[in-house]
């Protein structure tokens, strides 16, 4: 066999066809590393990858078309039918060879991802796997190029033959997408489907169902090829067993075999028979989820409007991938995929509205819980190009919620106040309290005399204008009774806010009279007055402590006196190099200071120095408790984009720790899991010389180099 090999391998470089596949493969490779990679800074060559499935349309019929069929057309193949080696090592020897050259621009492409590890993060895992998927995906159709070549000693024939089979299993996916699921003829192209599962690698999921699902169609597609060199290499006689037979047994036992491994795969658990190898752990529910989903009692059906098979583009993997663990975690967990167009009633039982594809309902016994397919993915708008991009996944945090919710009695309510010009929280952050099942309502006291007896919690968030003696009195009466709140205070506003500062003294918080600038390099992004502070590891900041987590722009300084009956937990703090500027609280003087990266804030006479508290939680004995933060615009959309969402986080795990738990309750707060947009930074010589190297320069090489040695080879 190894002398096959040798001999194969050598012959697709002593010829134009080896080098031809080596150029077309990497050209064209090299063209979308650059346009993806290098040009727009992706961070991952799956794009790239993606993008050249379509070549092998090409190239594979090309390599393959004479390893058997012209050997045969030369009558050449019976020299080595008469050897030593089995049919079956011939087969495997040529196929070796086959991979072998396929492993040349393989290698080149290995290379890539430390190239963009040059110009910013880029997840190894991610990128491996999916080359690695990729790989498995060139391998079958090589084997299903060797297998059309086997088929005729007509060269060209076998170039069609192996272009129709590879075509077939390129477009079955979509195919089998307008069918119905329950169609015999769709089955049968899922199950001749080379592209589908090659999503799963490019998405980061190392699928083992993948691998064996390519390595049975590879040994399938080798023994047919063995069986029909063997059905003309004997003559077949009556006092013999019948070889026809023989061979129809031999392929029933692999098909058979092949069956049987894709079909127990199935079977196993996803958590088994995957590795999540995302860096944000896209495809595997958290701890909490999990723990919730091992407590439940009641049955939750998810049911999920769409075909499962036109669940294809990346966002919906993840989504179906994540049903798939909440059904596997949980035997109360079931999920149903509805086609709309069969059943267009469906979603009239549930709502009046109208859900896109994608969207999810929630059933258990008499109550249900929407949630709409725009809710499940967290979107921002691009200024660049005014258009919408994908930037985190809320699949799991939306679907932990709506669970959990299945199993409350009552929804908590969360008074925002209102009369005083307070600001308005975003459509994320709200959200975020919806996750913790928890509905807004609007507080005025002009209209009430006190907090009303339903209210889990007050928001205060960036008032514009001072609280009345009167409402003090209501806000410090609904604390010592054991009352929550929450206050986000505003940096622009808070030197007139002389009444609001009294009821945070209450609980022996006070604010400083101008913003906090850090001094500290290493804990300050851009500007000194953008803090990056050191988040303490507390029952509130679950997820995000530590340095550099949360970002606290625009901050005023809070600190904390001994104060009878009040303990106190330290959120995030400065450095000790941090001072107050007082002078930093009137608008025009601040956007001076903003309006360039400004590296010249230093201690100056006057100002406070020392290490200040950014967020912290003030409770007294009745266990009410006050949680004050010294930056509103830390809740904000942009600014928690700065830090992958991580604000979001902040703010939902603080809100969970104030909200009020019920008897039995489970209350489960999932973060958002942020996408990695953080894209590469690629100068244009790099563009240049890379783009150049890999796009034009090498592919020529190859090309050229073929050329010549075929010229060479016929001047001999």
């Amino acid at each position: 066999m190894k002398a096959i090999f040798k001999r194969e391998f050598l012959s697709f470089f002593r010829g134009i066809t080896g080098w031809l596949f080596l150029g077309i493969t990497m050209v064209l490779f090299g063209l979308y590393f650059s346009l993806y990679c290098l040009l727009q800074g992706v961070p991952t060559i799956s794009y790239a990858l993606n993008s050249i499935t379509f070549a092998f349309l090409i190239t594979v019929p090309v390599l393959t078309m004479k390893v058997i069929a012209q050997e045969r057309r030369d009558k050449v193949d019976q020299l080595t039918m008469t050897s030593s080696v089995s049919v079956g090592g011939i087969v495997f020897g040529k196929y070796l060879a086959l991979v072998c050259t396929y492993l040349i621009p393989i290698a080149f492409m290995a290379v890539s991802p430390w190239i963009l590890r040059l110009y910013g993060q880029v997840s190894m895992k991610e990128n491996y796997t999916a080359l690695f998927g990729f790989f498995l995906y060139g391998a079958t159709v090589l084997a299903i190029g060797l297998f059309a070549s086997a088929l005729t000693e007509n060269v060209l024939i076998s170039a069609i033959l192996s272009f129709a089979l590879i075509f077939v299993g390129f477009i079955s996916g979509s195919l089998a997408g307008q069918l119905s699921s329950d169609s015999i003829f769709a089955k049968i192209l899922g199950w001749y489907d080379f592209l589908t599962p090659l999503q799963d690698f490019f998405t980061g999921s190392l699928s083992f169902r993948h691998v064996v699902y390519y390595l049975t169609v590879i040994i399938l597609a080798l023994v047919l090829s063995t069986q029909v060199i063997l059905k003309r290499r004997y003559t077949v006689s009556r006092k013999r067993l019948s070889l026809s037979v023989f061979s129809g047994l031999t392929i029933l036992c692999v098909v058979l075999g092949g069956v049987g491994a894709n079909y127990a795969m199935a079977k196993v658990p996803s958590k088994y028979a995957q590795l999540d190898l995302t860096v944000k752990k896209y495809y595997t529910l958290t701890d909490k989820t999990k723990k919730l989903l091992g407590d439940m009692n009641r049955d939750v059906t998810i049911y999920c409007l769409a075909k499962k098979s036109d669940l294809t583009s990346d966002y919906e993997i993840v989504l179906k991938k994540t049903l798939e663990q909440y059904e596997e975690n949980s035997r109360h967990i079931k999920v149903v995929y509805i086609d709309v167009n069969k059943n267009p009633t469906f979603v009239a039982k549930y709502t009046d509205s109208t859900l896109d594809t994608g969207s999810l309902i929630l059933v258990s016994a008499d109550r249900s819980k929407i949630i709409p397919v725009m809710d499940l993915y967290q979107t921002q708008m691009d200024s660049a190009t005014y258009q919408t991009q994908l930037v985190g996944y809320d699949i799991e945090g939306q679907i932990t919620s709506a669970v959990s919710y299945l199993d409350q009695k009552n929804l908590k309510n969360v008074y925002l106040l209102t009369g005083h010009g307070e600001g308005s929280l975003s459509d994320t952050f709200t959200k975020v309290l919806t996750k913790e099942n928890a509905q807004t309502r609007s507080l005025n006291f002009l209209k009430e005399d006190r907090v009303p007896g339903d209210a889990s919690a007050v928001l205060i968030f960036a008032p514009q204008s001072d609280l009345s003696k009167d409402d003090v009195s209501k806000l410090t009466a609904y604390v010592k009774k054991g009352g929550r709140v929450f206050a986000a205070l505003n940096l622009m506003k808070t030197s007139g806010l002389k009444n609001l500062k009294t009821f945070l003294s209450k609980s022996g918080i006070t604010v400083t009279d101008g913003a906090v600038a850090e001094l500290d390099d290493s804990h300050y992004y851009q500007n000194n007055f953008f803090i990056l502070p050191e988040v303490k590891a507390t029952d509130a900041t679950t997820d995000v402590s530590g340095e550099m987590q949360v970002f606290m722009p625009l901050s005023l300084g809070l600190k904390t006196g001994k104060t009878k009956g009040i303990t106190y937990t330290h959120l995030m703090k400065t450095t000790k190099k941090a001072v107050v500027k007082k002078d930093y609280t009137d608008q025009d003087k601040l956007s001076e200071a903003l309006s360039s990266v400004n590296t010249s804030i230093r201690k100056e006479a006057g100002d406070e120095q020392g290490s200040f508290d950014l967020g912290v939680i003030a409770e007294n004995k009745k266990k009410g408790a006050l949680a004050v933060f010294g930056s509103a615009y830390a809740f904000t959309d942009d600014m928690n984009q700065q830090v992958s969402g991580r604000n979001a986080t902040l703010f939902g795990n603080t809100m969970s720790y104030l909200l009020p738990q019920q008897k039995g309750e489970k209350a489960v707060t999932v973060p958002v899991k942020m996408l990695n947009t953080q894209t590469l930074t690629v100068n244009a010589a790099a563009l240049r010389i890379f783009g150049l190297v890999m796009g034009i320069l090498l592919p020529l090489l190859l090309i050229v180099t073929g050329i010549v040695i075929c010229v060479i080879r016929r001047r001999r």
